[in-house]
């Protein structure tokens, strides 16, 4: 019975000291403190004030990822434990360790890249665990660095010129971009085989374009084949550095007509005699296209001078075979030795006539019989060893003087006094 009455009475106490705490808050007489949200700290000396919490912060595009870039500051005016969390950019950014009640590491876990996207949009959340979480929105910018090497346009570079193209002329664009916004130009330079090259050169109009030219003339038949030019881009850019490129242009030469006929086995020395038939072939004559790549066929021709002398009328030579031969009787006032000289031209109506004729001499010996040949030839024998035992005969007189001044000198000098 006794156990029910304290019960009882501690419950009568309970509910009195609960009625006089309702009372005493509805009177005033108690106060209890709201708790306030966490926020991030100031920056002292800023103005506009600014937080710790990352706004407007610029980073180099070739931020290094995976390490400490930021630290966030915040506190609670209750004193509470801050927890940090990303709602929005962690794309880009996490909260690393080691983090406390007030700070927060943030780390770069992505590459930035500048020509893609200038900034991003963060949403960091604060938290003490009471009030409703904390959201705040910023802005991180990216800023440029030369980070991205020229780019060739219109790769690759090959171009075919005629051996004749005109110097000084430009025979190829080259064009150039490069994707840095704020590196965006450069020069452009011309070499061959690692060498300022002396055939070709560069025209540098800036903003990434120019042109090759030609410096010196060209000449199929010295130099058939191509030329492999190496062609550097170098940009403006000062962070980090320059960057360079290269790549190379083919310049193929192709064949003009332009060289004359060339003859084959001059000289050219043809026999007649007096008996000779008309019609009888004395020398061929044969010359071939200068050119390399395309040969054009060949005519032959006298010259006026030729055509037009006493010559003219007993020899002459077919248009296309070269064979020069007699048009007639051989008379003995032709006796002895002429000249012929005949013309070689292509048959080509596109080029100058000068460039595509050339001419050569025929030498004609004319006998009266054979007899007069082997005379000719019997004289040329007889003086030829008459030379030979003259050259002899003064050859072994030359060495006998020097042996008999020899023999002199040795007694003069060896000569014994007289006792």
């Amino acid at each position: 019975m006794s156990q029910i009455m304290a019960k009882n009475m501690l419950r009568t106490e309970r509910m009195i000291l609960i009625t006089c705490f309702v009372g005493m808050l509805m009177s005033g007489v108690v106060e209890v403190q709201a708790n306030s949200p966490p926020s991030f700290d100031p920056i002292p000396g800023t103005n506009p004030q600014s937080y710790y919490d990352m706004d407007k912060e610029r980073f180099k595009e070739n931020q290094e990822t995976n390490v400490v870039i930021y630290t966030l500051k915040a506190s609670d005016p209750d004193g509470d434990c801050i927890t940090f969390d990303i709602i929005a950019g962690y794309e880009f950014f996490e909260l690393v360790s080691p983090t406390t009640c007030t700070q927060a590491n943030v780390s770069l876990i992505q590459n930035l890249d500048y020509e893609t996207a200038t900034s991003h949009d963060v949403t960091w959340q604060l938290s003490d665990g009471v009030n409703t979480p904390v959201d705040t929105d910023i802005t991180v910018y990216v800023t440029d660095v030369n980070d991205n090497e020229p780019t060739f346009i219109g790769l690759p570079y090959v171009v075919l010129i005629p051996e004749d193209y005109p110097i000084h002329t430009p025979l190829y664009r080259i064009s150039v971009e490069d994707n840095d916004v704020t590196n965006n130009d450069g020069t452009i330079t011309l070499y061959e085989n690692n060498v300022t090259s002396i055939t070709f050169g560069m025209i540098d109009y800036g903003n990434w374009s120019a042109d090759v030219v030609l410096l010196n003339e060209l000449d199929y038949e010295t130099f058939s084949g191509y030329f492999l030019l190496e062609i550097v881009a170098v940009d403006n850019g000062v962070d980090p550095g320059p960057i360079s490129a290269n790549t190379t242009l083919a310049v193929y030469v192709s064949d003009v007509q332009d060289e004359p006929p060339s003859w084959i086995g001059e000289p050219y020395v043809g026999t007649a005699y007096n008996g000779t038939e008309v019609g009888t072939t004395l020398v061929t004559v044969n010359a071939r296209d200068g050119d390399e790549t395309k040969h054009n066929e060949i005519q032959y021709f006298l010259t006026n001078e030729s055509a037009n002398s006493d010559l003219g009328v007993f020899f002459d030579v077919k248009q296309f075979s070269g064979e020069v031969y007699l048009t007639t009787a051989l008379v003995s006032e032709l006796h002895g030795h002429h000249n012929l000289t005949v013309l070689a031209v292509e048959n080509d109506d596109n080029q100058d006539l000068e460039i595509r004729t050339s001419s050569t001499l025929v030498y004609i010996r004319i006998y009266m019989d054979s007899q007069d040949t082997e005379t000719v030839e019997n004289v040329t024998a007889v003086t030829w060893v008459a030379s030979v035992a003259i050259f002899c005969i003064i050859v072994f007189f030359v060495i006998a003087l020097c042996y008999i001044e020899g023999r002199h000198d040795f007694k003069r000098n060896n000569k014994v006094a007289p006792i």
